[in-house]
């Protein structure tokens, strides 16, 4: 094969709007690996959240959680690699999203906690964590044991003012701009994510194409959101879904399919033609 790695993000890709993987995408992915291909995820979830998708697919490999923080094991679920927002960072985030009247999502050890505790966080709990959050505790014993990211959840249009904000100069969301060594990212519409400045799929995806023995001209990556375009430009092959933002279809090789006719599977099957 041309290509030995595809990385695949979920939500708005692999899954469908109802977070489901359609049988076709899983018979076109077990294909995949029956033939050699590596199949990863690469998600803006954390671990908790993937596990049962990765379960569901059989796979074997790390999977890249979190935007990139964290790398898991599939099988052990070791954390093979994780980097943390700094704590200033993280608490400059935390008082931004307070000043703002933003639902806040905090990821700290594979934890989920948030603030304030609201419909938005028991939703996210539920459709996207797959867990139930944890009451908050001292936010400084977060910051001890580390955040991973914070995730803020609010209108689409807030979260697209926000996002234009911090990526300019701030503005009254985030005076001064983001924190030294932050970085953030749009996932879903509804979802401005921040993290260390480190991390991104496409970092987590060299780092995985090396723990596996493959080259990055060997890699495909698949995405939606601006969170996968870093992903896309570093793979030898980027792929947009037909349901992508004009921004990631814009540095995208190609276009296949949308989420719910199975992007994935298309592409899949056009890679196992090569």
């Amino acid at each position: 094969m041309k290509y030995r790695l595809l990385a695949i993000d979920l939500d708005g890709t692999l899954l469908t709007d109802d977070k489901r993987i359609s049988e076709r995408n899983r018979e076109a992915l077990a294909k995949a690996q029956q033939c050699g291909m590596h199949v990863v995820i690469s998600t803006g979830r954390a671990w908790p959240g993937a596990k049962a998708f990765a379960a569901e697919l059989g796979l074997s490999v790390p999977v890249i959680t979190s935007n990139g923080a964290m790398i898991v094991d599939a099988v052990t679920e070791e954390i093979i690699y994780k980097r943390d927002l700094e704590p200033e960072a993280a608490k400059n985030v935390l008082e931004a999203g307070r000043k703002n009247g933003v639902s806040q999502i905090i990821w700290s050890s594979n934890r989920l906690y948030g603030l304030p505790v609201d419909w938005r966080l028991e939703d996210y709990g539920r459709t996207y964590g797959k867990m139930t959050p944890q009451p908050m505790p001292p936010v400084e014993t977060l910051y001890d044991a580390g955040i991973s990211k914070i995730l803020w959840y609010d209108d689409p249009k807030r979260i697209a003012s926000f996002n234009e904000q911090v990526h300019a100069d701030g503005g009254d969301v985030m005076p001064g701009g983001l924190p030294k060594d932050t970085a953030a990212w749009m996932s879903q519409p509804t979802f401005l994510e921040f993290f260390h400045s480190d991390v991104s799929k496409a970092e987590a995806l060299r780092s995985v194409a090396q723990i596996l023995g493959v080259s990055m001209e060997e890699t495909v990556a698949v995405g939606d959101a601006p969170n996968d375009i870093l992903m896309l430009q570093a793979a030898a092959c980027g792929v947009a879904m037909g349901n992508a933002s004009e921004s990631v279809k814009a540095v995208a090789d190609f276009v296949t399919e949308d989420n719910m006719h199975d992007g994935v599977a298309v592409l899949t099957e056009r890679l196992l033609r090569m």
